[in-house]
């Protein structure tokens, strides 16, 4: 009881914030869809660089940094259905799984052009390949990753996966796409899920639909990732041992539920919702907990090989995905 009492306050605080940021983004989406993920950091980092997080609040804030976004990507695999996925086909899943691992080779190699420390590097690769800011948060465990490194990756596939929706959404109608080609690029190339199908449905139901079944299946990705990036990271640090993230596994067996038929749709429905607002809620937490003057000097090369990064994820699918469709 008395830990309940010491984390109720925070938890309020954060969920406030999630409710502000959500009123924000439906107010300004007509002009500018920044998302209630991106919106909610920058109010987190900008209450605790101007008022401070009080300490009444930060016991609650810890807990939803880490176990409100356990839950949330816990009950994020309730959107997984495995025979969709296989539905899409080898071509389009290897492509899928070829994308994830190229994206994380290519972040390294321009870290070190860059000089961005290597853990950071990485978590902006999960992020812009895998799911944006949920994928940073579940797979910086694997790596022992530093809070900061966490928050700044978190932030940065944030902004860009924003700035991505507005511009997929802007040249929606003008590409010379049709709507599966268009849905499987979205799908594949931006950050997070909110990200992949608030662009994917720009041209309609058909690019929306399967623009969320691709990039669900990069979402699956965070299985084999978590596992290799645990792997090499203990053994090339054996007096540093990084934890594997557990609810992982409770992520594919709430897929693989969801994907039997054992679910419910309204329910599944419900679990979404709460996915999509723990998931802010942690996103939030983190941007309380964040000093900027402990990050600042990292930030500007981090977006710079974050922004580089996307242009040429959004560039080179592009070209991939036309070629590929066109060449069955």
């Amino acid at each position: 009881m008395a830990k309940i009492t010491n984390i109720f306050p925070g938890i309020i605080f954060v969920y406030l914030i999630a409710i502000i940021s959500n009123y924000i983004n439906n107010y300004f989406k007509v002009i500018i869809n920044l998302e209630a993920l991106t919106i909610g950091i920058i109010l987190g980092i900008i209450y605790n660089n101007t008022l401070k997080t009080q300490s009444v609040f930060k016991s609650g804030v810890k807990f939803a940094n880490k176990h409100l976004l356990e839950l949330g990507i816990i009950l994020l695999g309730f959107r997984l259905n495995f025979k969709s996925l296989l539905d899409l086909g080898p071509k389009i899943l290897g492509l899928v799984v070829g994308f994830v691992f190229v994206v994380l080779i290519i972040s390294n190699l321009l870290s070190r052009f860059l000089n961005v420390n290597k853990k950071l590097s990485i978590l902006i690769g999960v992020g812009s390949s895998i799911c944006g800011a949920s994928a940073v948060a579940t797979l910086a465990p694997c790596i022992n990753a530093d809070e900061d490194d966490s928050i700044i990756g978190a932030s940065i596939v944030n902004f860009l996966g924003a700035i991505g929706v507005l511009v997929y959404s802007t040249i929606a109608l003008s590409l010379n796409f049709s709507e599966i080609h268009y849905g499987i690029w979205s799908g594949l190339s931006l950050h997070g899920v909110a990200h992949a199908i608030a662009a994917a449905f720009a041209m309609g139901d058909v690019s929306g639909e399967i623009g969320t079944i691709v990039k669900m299946a990069r979402v699956v990705m965070m299985i084999p990732v978590a596992i290799i990036l645990s792997y090499l990271y203990n053994k090339e640090n054996k007096k540093s041992k990084a934890s594997f993230p557990v609810y992982v596994i409770y992520f594919v067996l709430a897929g693989i539920l969801n994907s039997m038929g054992l679910v419910p749709q309204n329910l599944a429905n419900i679990f979404s919702k709460l996915s999509s607002t723990f998931i802010l809620m942690a996103m939030i937490a983190m941007g309380l907990s964040v000093d900027f003057e402990s990050i600042k000097d990292k930030g500007a090369k981090a977006l710079l090989l974050g922004f580089v990064l996307f242009i040429m994820i959004s560039t080179s699918t592009y070209f991939i995905v036309n070629t590929i469709i066109n060449n069955p």
